[in-house]
């Protein structure tokens, strides 16, 4: 008879941000160690101190806890993730003021690769591309399948997520609420084509705040065919914040991407990640950037960072726009802008913002129409949402619930499965 497992969840219950959980059989591991941003850092309510800690990619409501971890652990990644990690983490130190060795984080991480099955304390897990940024990962812990951020359709840069076998599937649903619809790419794609020529036109600047891993390549990587295409205009394309270093870690791991593009670099066609088109302010107030140009610069919900020097500059020119094209967290400077707040303080001062305000919808996450889809494929006995506002889980409960057992966990619930 298969033991049970416990599961214990200590965030990203009906919230996004600080996904945290542990598993116990006989001994237990974590999975994930994120925090949440918005107007507060906030952490997972954990006390446990798991020896091996299992991590599905690397964005701060993944892995930003792990600086704070003070106790003997060992870290379990591919090897994107590995690499990425002192990117995101060096960037929270920025941010928070707190002060870490990220070499110590890298020596701790043992690489695994998609497909390859193995045993730590006692659980068969095995890893699978989840199509959300590079080297992000499904991780299958017996017969428990978590999702993670996980995108179904597939990008530019990366091969979708595919469902994969579970008795159990614990899954995200950022996008589950009956509202969260995304348009296909290139449909968005196209419309932001049409934002930049318009804000080229009037000489202003299109400023596009973005995770500095993921959301960044994506955009970067279709504005450079565009722009090569003659879709949009030849102006100087701004990379800002640790966007540039994380372009470097893509470009030396494409073998994870998409074979078509691991093609035009390995067979020397064309490098995307090499353009002449993209450029660095050389300034540290930023003044070298002339209008009209194209920004992409953290930090993609307005938390602080390079993009606060850009609305410093022009915030106020009304020629120009803000093109937001990630998910912007409650309570953040970019969920109020997007909710109509005109007035973001930077260093303590109010500035108004008078930019056009614009929203892509492009996403890394999987939306309403793809979980439920990947959900009946697979048809689990249970299913577990996690890493989702409450309203919007609750919406996906109420479709679900007549076909599945559901459950949406509070802070500190443990379950067995």
């Amino acid at each position: 008879m298969r033991k049970k497992i416990k599961i214990r969840f200590y965030g990203a219950t009906g919230e996004v941000g600080r996904s945290c959980f542990v598993f116990e059989k006989e001994k237990t591991i974590g999975v994930e160690a994120g925090i949440k941003l918005g107007k507060n850092i906030e952490f997972p309510t954990i006390e446990e101190k798991p020896e091996i800690l299992l991590i599905s990619h690397s964005h701060l409501d993944h892995v930003g806890f792990i600086p704070h971890l003070k106790h003997n652990y060992n870290i379990i990644a591919t090897k994107p993730t590995r690499e990425l990690m002192p990117v995101i983490l060096s960037d929270y130190a920025r941010i928070s003021g707190f002060e870490f060795n990220a070499n110590d984080i890298i020596k701790r991480t043992k690489i695994k690769e998609f497909g390859e099955k193995f045993r730590v304390n006692g659980f068969g897990i095995e890893l699978f591309n989840a199509g959300h940024i590079l080297g992000s990962a499904m991780i299958k812990v017996e017969d428990v399948l978590y999702t993670a951020d996980f995108n179904a359709r597939g990008s530019r840069i990366l091969e979708s997520a595919k469902p994969v076998k579970c008795s159990t599937l614990i899954i995200e649903s950022t996008y589950g609420g009956r509202e969260d619809i995304i348009p296909p790419l290139k449909e968005e794609l196209a419309k932001l084509c049409n934002i930049i020529e318009e804000t080229v036109k009037r000489g202003g600047i299109v400023l596009i705040p973005s995770f500095a891993i993921g959301r960044a390549q994506e955009i970067l990587i279709a504005l450079e065919a565009f722009m090569r295409s003659k879709r949009i205009p030849k102006v100087p394309i701004y990379i800002d914040g640790m966007i540039k270093k994380a372009m470097r870690i893509y470009r030396m791991n494409v073998i994870y991407a998409k074979k078509d593009l691991q093609n035009q670099i390995l067979m020397s066609l064309h490098d995307p990640f090499l353009s002449d088109f993209f450029k660095v302010s050389r300034h540290i107030d930023r003044k070298d950037v002339k209008k009209p140009s194209i920004i992409v610069t953290t930090s993609g919900m307005l938390t602080g960072g390079p993009v606060y020097k850009y609305l410093k500059l022009f915030g106020e020119d009304e020629n120009s726009t803000l093109v937001f094209v990630g998910y912007q967290a409650e309570g953040t400077p970019g969920r109020d802008i997007l909710e109509g707040k005109r007035v973001i303080r930077i260093d303590e001062e109010e500035k108004e913002i008078k930019m056009r305000i614009e929203r892509i919808k492009i996403s890394g996450h999987s939306d309403r129409n793809d979980l439920i889809r990947f959900i009946n494929t697979i048809k689990p006995s249970k299913v577990i949402l996690v890493h989702g506002e409450k309203d919007k889980m609750k919406e996906l409960e109420e479709d679900l619930i007549s076909k599945y057992d559901v459950i949406a966990p509070k802070l500190g619930e443990e379950i067995e499965v």
